[in-house]
Order: C-alpha cells, then sequence, then structure tokens
C-alpha cells in the first residue's frame, strides 16, 4: 500500500509543474518566473533523486527523475528567454 501512496505523490508532484514549463515555452515569458528559486528547487529533486537512488526507492526514483526533467526545462526556458 506504501508504494501506491509513494507513486501516487511522484505523479501529483510532477504533474504540477507540467503547466509552468507548457506555459513557459509556447508563451517564451519567464518574466514570472524566478531563477533561483527554480534553481533551488532543481537542486533539491536532484538531491532527491540521488537519495532515491542509494536507498533504491521507486517511487523517489521515479518522481524526482520526471521532476529534474521538467524543472530543468524551466531553467532552460527562463535562461532562454530571459
Amino acid at each position: 500500500m506504501e508504494i501506491y501512496i509513494g507513486y501516487f505523490a511522484g505523479v501529483l508532484g510532477t504533474i504540477c509543474w507540467m503547466p509552468q514549463a507548457w506555459k513557459a515555452w509556447a508563451t517564451r515569458d519567464t518574466s514570472g518566473l524566478s531563477l533561483i528559486a527554480n534553481l533551488l528547487f532543481l537542486l533539491t529533486v536532484t538531491l532527491w533523486l540521488l537519495y532515491g537512488l542509494l536507498v533504491t526507492d521507486w517511487p523517489l526514483i521515479f518522481a524526482n527523475g520526471c521532476g529534474l526533467l521538467i524543472v530543468l526545462s524551466i531553467v532552460a526556458a527562463k535562461l532562454k528567454y530571459k
């Protein structure tokens, strides 16, 4: 049961960043995004991914691997469309 809660939390946590990434790339407007906040969150998901890999926790690996890609795309958009 716990693993299903972990996967569900991971899916929701990943989905919540998708509209932001989509909007940043579609509109090319990132003026409302904080680069520092997104870099800190990128570091956070990277560390959680590393922790998940170290303890072999698949929900953590899945959620933070996906989150890493999405937040990385937001940071890339912020840097490209300053």
